[in-house]
């Protein structure tokens, strides 16, 4: 008999418990449907807007799930982002601050910019120049899905530049561009000074060498060659004729 009556009292538990854990179900899926954001970055590379047409593409549409991620550090990986903090405005209205990723370079491509992150994705198409990040030529877009990886008609050559646009931003010195031939050597430019680095063999060793030089290259004007590793740190610059430091 007290078998049957607890068994009973289970019965009963359950059926009491289902419907509550649905309601509440029900609850975090449709009361918490996310309709707006407050935002705001430190970086200011990407606008409200922006951020709601990411969520919207990836489906990010709940405002309980991605506050209580954040709560418990299980944050969902949003690629416009470094890191965020999420807090609650109202049921439907989320404040993000966040940390943005720096964009590694961009693409023009029919007068628009295309951006990139460091795996290569496409973050944001802007209408103008991009201030203070670098202009990648000798790339061929065959297609640009925005939160996708740009495809180029020759991966390696994208894949260089993607390991020289990494590697220079552990550095002070602003690169203005990075070009890629067809054999996948790539040349950066530094104020007036054209620096051919060849293939990325070596790469590390390259550009720790050019930070040694970068402060001393704003003087001058030229082509500085690094295609290949001088064990003393020293490398030849063919200045311009032009150059008044000749």
């Amino acid at each position: 008999m007290a078998k049957k009556k607890r068994l009973r009292t289970w019965v009963k538990v359950v059926l009491v418990a289902i419907p509550v854990i649905a309601a509440i179900v029900c609850l975090i899926v449709f009361a918490f449907k996310l309709k707006d954001i407050h935002y705001t970055s430190d970086l200011n590379e990407f606008t409200t807007e922006e951020v709601k047409a990411y969520f919207d593409a990836n489906d990010i549409d709940n405002s309980f799930t991605l506050w209580f991620r954040d709560l418990i550090g299980k944050e969902k990986e949003i690629d416009l982002f470094e890191d965020y903090d999420v807090s609650f405005e109202s049921i439907t209205k989320l404040k993000i601050e966040a940390h943005e990723k720096q964009f590694k370079g961009y693409i023009k491509n029919d007068d628009q910019f295309y951006c990139f992150d460091e795996d290569g994705k496409l973050l944001k198409i802007a209408s103008e120049k991009i201030k203070n990040k670098p202009k990648v030529k000798g790339l061929k877009i065959t297609n640009a899905t925005l939160y996708k990886k740009i495809g180029v008609t020759n991966k390696k050559q994208f894949d260089a530049v993607l390991q020289v646009a990494n590697g220079v931003a552990d550095y002070d010195f602003q690169v203005k561009k990075i070009t890629v031939n067809k054999n996948c050597e790539v040349s950066i430019v530094i104020g007036k000074v054209r620096i051919d680095l060849g293939t990325t063999t070596n790469l590390k060793k390259k550009l720790s060498d050019l930070n040694d030089m970068s402060k001393n290259l704003k003087k001058y004007k030229g082509v500085l060659n690094m295609k290949f590793v001088n064990n003393e740190g020293k490398y030849i610059l063919k200045r311009d004729k032009k150059s008044k430091n000749h």
